[in-house]
């Protein structure tokens, strides 16, 4: 299956350099992102702060600005 990453939402899965692909191709919508390898975290600065972005979480960039869901389901 390929990944569309032009579309204006994204689910987050297991595969990082899909997640910075999407990432960049969104820039307009957050300030910053920040990838600690220590701690295997991706960090996204944007419009409403900032967010830990894990695997199972929603991106969304339709209105502008990055809008993030989590997947509390994960743990």
């Amino acid at each position: 299956m390929s990944k569309n990453f032009m579309a204006d939402t994204y689910i987050v899965d297991d595969r990082l350099q899909d997640t910075l692909a999407w990432l960049c191709s969104h820039q307009d919508c957050f300030d910053s992102f920040n990838y600690d390898a220590l701690q295997n975290e991706l960090r996204v600065v944007h419009a409403n702060g900032q967010d830990v972005i894990k695997p199972g979480d929603y991106l969304n960039a339709r209105y502008g600005i990055l809008i993030t869901a989590h997947n509390f389901a994960k743990t």
